[in-house]
């Protein structure tokens, strides 16, 4: 799932930068695109370190409480 997340969130972004550059283009100031990939990165990360500390976590309660009479 944050695999997911994370290609719909670069999609979004890519399109809104596209945007941006396109509008600049029309106001004749050309610029580089740049994306901040270690900001990036590190978010995406710690969503992923997020989703299985709490996967793991949901499973063990789930499989504690249905062992237990």
């Amino acid at each position: 799932m944050v695999a997911v997340g994370a290609v719909l969130g670069a999609l979004v972004a890519v399109l809104e930068l596209t945007g941006r550059w396109a509008a600049l283009g029309l106001l004749s100031v050309h610029t580089a695109t740049e994306l901040p990939w270690q900001a990036l990165g590190a978010t995406a990360g710690a969503c992923a370190v997020l989703a299985v500390v709490s996967s793991v976590t949901a499973t063990a309660h789930a499989l504690r409480t249905a062992a237990t009479p």
